[in-house]
């Protein structure tokens, strides 16, 4: 067998194949950068000794950085390395210092020219500098807890992916450019200090401080490096094997981390049958990181979370976070294999990390929670987002071409994640659970502590299953934009007429095909081949059909007009369709009305024939289906009777009816997803029953009784709505909100008191909710407020773009420096909830004269959806909607 290579032996480097083993032993074919904004591959990191002192007081560090290079032009002089707001002491090769160290702001680089070539083939970099504790949750960042004594406390933490690494240490901050990494840590004594792999040694400096330092990792991106310097308390547990897996809480609470450690445990064991790989460090540690501007970040072996994706309370909390918290642990180990160990070549695969991991969140998550029927809910919350998004003209395709690493930023989306999630679930449709775990696990030993590419990942199916899944997946993940398949003709007998052409929200299409894996019955599968027109000829005999049977292709079905009834009356009505496919059906009727594909009178059909239903997952779906259309309505004045005539259909022939099974108050019997649905229908309460006396006469008292001390009285499922309905009656209860926000001590339960305090009446009172956002509210949880607004009622979305305008400067002061995501969410607090066209030309023209280039993808996503949305609302009105409504409300009095 072949020995390993020794990486610290000169030109090792040089010989590796991009998996990560010896170029003689691989065919891969080269990746390419042709296009891309990258270092130079004249040097290339093989270790880091990346040595930090942190003072936490002073908002800073100091930092020495030694780097082993493998040289491969012997005749370089200069260095160019990644870097970013640091202020450089010195820097030598082999103990020749530079002749000079100068900075590039807007490339974030640093270059260190030396009077002689380099000339050796491997040599050691050492750089000393300077760099500060930013506020911005990116790169190493500074934020606060609250100790047990109950005062704000400072600690510091990282957040490198996808280019912040550059914000710490100079570094090849790309991900190819993998290496090794040992980590030591200079901070306050009585705090912890922490990284990716376990402690090597701790030195007390006898000055306050001590010195720690971790044992080398294996190779990996820079993006994956972790650090962590807090006071924290922890629970503990090992797998099988014996990985120490790690919960480390804020001080004081350490129980609150017991649920998130259980979800670790589990998803490791599983992780390890699955891909057939051990999992490849000594220890995995989660933490909760009080600022945070994402969910989570998989960091190698230490996870760092946001609080309310991690932590749980079992005595109050609600369905949705512990599902949202085992999601999100699921999906973060994940990438400890799929991301970590394989990583991604360049940005522009960065589905690959996302979409897979998002896939694994469902798939795993269902086999250790059967009872949450999560595939059904990955069909309108993972793949339905997807959907509304790719609808869009200004969407990206799975596979987005990034030139600079920058603009992956904008990326991290519903397309990298969900539309990821669902072509990485088709596959396993097309293939099947043997050969898609085959194949999975062939790649990872391919590719194992190296990097791959998307058709990397096609050929190993491709091998495992024989079938062409290259030639298939190619149209999925490189065009942007997913089919509408039209049932042309259905003769009862199994002979099929269908139709393709591409999806859009605005009803227009273009000349895009696909390959297509049409499923129907209880699996069966046939393949639409890429052409406008086909005939295909199924297993199958009956009066109506429903096609994407299990909902496993990203797409929308439009059947015959006259068949719309037939499955009204049975897909739907009687339940012969399973749950999946009844989701399917009222999803793709509300986007294929939206699209004016279909009037609203067949969609009428479809939505309310689920009277009766039973699935909590099919409910929950009809109820956003409710909301959204209504929402729509309520953008302009015109609609205001209709709306008016579709709201009181749907509280009394939908959602009342499902409400009076449930009711407000938790029962000993309810399973997961009777808690989560109750959430979700007191949810739809503002928008339908605001006016209902008896609804906030309910409310009121559960608030009046929880304000007393009462947890039980207002169950976390429902506490936000509970708080809109109160307020949005009385505005004398603002200031008690408030008072109450300063009170409680968990984060979600401070996110919900956020989200109500969005129901503010009068614009005195949402001027000064939006106000206390903006100073007085983390950057992470600030623009929740807005969110609840925006969608509250009109005067509060109308209020909302007013005062984002008004305090525009103050928003990007907020902001700074942050992930992009912060903005986009602020963005969609502002204008996302318009829906005439007016409204679009005012937003256009307004970032036109204050321009956000890093969250140009997002305003342009906006703009075409409010366009869609007045298109649609304006077809809506001119349509027979209002007597379809008129005359079903009739047959029901």
């Amino acid at each position: 067998s072949r020995r390993p290579m020794d990486l610290d032996l000169p030109g090792a480097f040089a010989a590796l194949c991009r998996c990560g083993k010896e170029r003689a032993a691989c065919q891969h074919p080269s990746s390419r950068n042709e296009g891309r904004v990258v270092l130079a591959t004249s040097v290339v990191p093989v270790k880091y000794w990346i040595s930090l002192w942190v003072r936490l007081e002073e908002e800073s560090f100091d930092g020495e950085t030694r780097i082993r290079l493998e040289v491969r032009d012997p005749g370089v002089r200069r260095i160019t390395l990644h870097a970013k707001e640091l202020e450089f002491l010195s820097a030598s090769f082999e103990g020749s210092e530079a002749r000079s160290v100068t900075t590039d702001e807007a490339a974030t680089t640093v270059t260190m020219e030396f009077e002689k070539a380099l000339g050796a083939s491997s040599g050691e970099l050492t750089v000393r500098y300077r760099g500060i504790l930013n506020a911005d949750m990116a790169g190493f960042y500074r934020s606060e807890y609250v100790d047990v004594h109950g005062s704000k406390q400072r600690m510091a933490s990282t957040q490198f992916e996808s280019i912040d690494a550059r914000r710490c240490f100079p570094c090849f901050d790309e991900p190819e450019r993998k290496a090794t990494f040992v980590c030591s840590l200079r901070v306050p004594r009585h705090m912890t200090a922490l990284s990716n792999m376990p402690e090597a040694s701790s030195r007390d400096n006898g000055d306050g401080t001590k010195s720690v330092e971790f044992m080398e990792s294996p190779r990996m991106s820079t993006y994956l490096v972790a650090l962590v310097v807090s006071e924290v308390d922890h629970v503990s547990a090992t797998t099988r094997r014996g990985v120490l897996v790690r919960c480390f809480t804020p001080p004081g609470k350490p129980e609150l981390g017991r649920f998130a450690l259980e979800c670790a445990v589990e998803a490791l064991e599983a992780y390890e049958e699955m891909f057939g790989i051990p999992y490849p460090l000594p220890k995995s540690d989660m933490v909760a990181i009080p600022e945070f501007a994402a969910g989570a970040m998989e960091n190698w072996g230490l996870v760092t979370y946001r609080e309310v994706d991690m932590l749980v309370d079992p005595a109050t909390a609600s369905s949705r976070q512990k599902q949202r918290v085992a999601e999100v642990v699921i999906h973060e180990l994940a990438h400890q294999w799929f991301g970590n160990l394989v990583t991604m070549f360049w940005w522009d695969d960065l589905w690959l990390n996302e979409g897979f991991a998002t896939y694994l969140e469902t798939g795993i998550c269902a086999k250790l929670h059967p009872d949450w029927s999560l595939w059904e809910q990955f069909v309108t919350e993972m793949q339905g987002r997807a959907l509304s998004l790719d609808a869009l003209r200004s969407s990206h395709p799975i596979q987005v071409p990034i030139a600079k690493a920058e603009e992956v930023e904008q990326v991290f989306d519903a397309i990298s994640y969900c539309k990821g999630a669902a072509a990485v679930r088709m596959v396993h449709a097309v293939v099947g659970e043997e050969k898609f775990v085959e194949g999975l696990r062939d790649y990872m030993r391919e590719f194992e502590y190296g990097n791959a590419t998307t058709a990397d990942l096609w050929r190993a199916w491709e091998r495992a299953s024989g079938r062409p899944v290259s030639d298939l997946m190619s149209d999925w993940t490189m065009q942007t934009g997913f089919p509408l398949l039209e049932v042309l003709s259905w003769d009862n007998n199994g002979e099929l007429r269908l139709r393709q052409s591409r999806f859009l929200a605005d009803g227009s299409t273009d000349e895009s095909l696909w390959t297509i894996p049409v499923t129907y019955g209880d699996g069966r599968l046939a393949m639409m081949p890429r052409q406008a027109e086909a005939t295909l000829h199924l297993d199958a005999a009956a009066p109506w059909i429903k096609l994407n049977a299990g909902q496993h292709a990203p797409l929308r079905v439009k059947y015959p007009d006259a068949m719309y009834a037939e499955l009204a009356a049975r897909a739907v009505a009687r339940r012969e369709a399973p749950a999946t496919d009844r989701i399917g059906l009222v999803s793709d009727a509300a986007a294929l009305c939206r699209a004016g594909k279909l009037s609203p009178d067949n969609f009428f059909e479809i939505l309310f024939a689920f009277e009766a239903e039973t699935e909590a997952t099919v409910v929950s779906t009809v109820v956003g289906e409710l909301l959204a259309f209504s929402k729509t309505l309520r953008a302009a004045a015109a609609a205001a009777e209709l709306r008016a005539a579709f709201d009181a259909l749907a509280r009394d022939a939908l959602l009342a009816p499902q409400f009076a099974k449930l009711a407000w108050e938790p029962r000993d019997s309810d399973g997961h997803l009777d808690r989560k649905l109750r959430g979700e229908l007191v949810a739809a309460l503002p928008t339908f029953c605001a006016d209902d006396d008896d609804v906030v006469a309910e409310a009121g008292r559960r608030f009046e009784a929880f304000e007393r001390g009462d947890k039980a009285a207002l169950p976390s499922e429902y506490q936000a709505t509970v708080y809109k309905l109160v307020l949005a009656r009385d505005a004398a209860l603002f200031d008690r909100l408030l008072a109450l926000h300063d009170r409680l001590e968990l984060n979600e339960e401070k996110k919900a008191v956020l989200v109500g305090l969005g129901a503010a009446p009068t614009d005195d009172l949402r001027r000064r909710a939006l106000n206390f956002a903006l100073d007085a509210v983390k950057m992470q949880d600030f623009f929740y407020v807005a969110l609840s607004m925006h969608g509250a009622s009109a005067d509060g979305r109308d209020f909302t773009w007013s005062h984002f305008k008004a305090n525009f400067d103050k928003y990007r002061a907020k902001i700074g420096d942050s992930n992009s995501s912060i903005m986009d969410a602020c963005l969609a607090g502002a204008c996302s909830a318009f829906g005439t066209y007016a409204q679009a030309d005012e937003i256009q023209a307004f970032f036109a004269e204050h321009p956000l280039p890093r969250n140009n993808r997002k305003i342009a996503q906006t703009l075409e959806a409010v366009r869609t949305a007045a298109k649609y609302l304006d077809s809506i009105v001119a349509s027979s909607a209002g007597d379809w409504l008129q005359a079903r409300a009739a047959l029901r009095a």
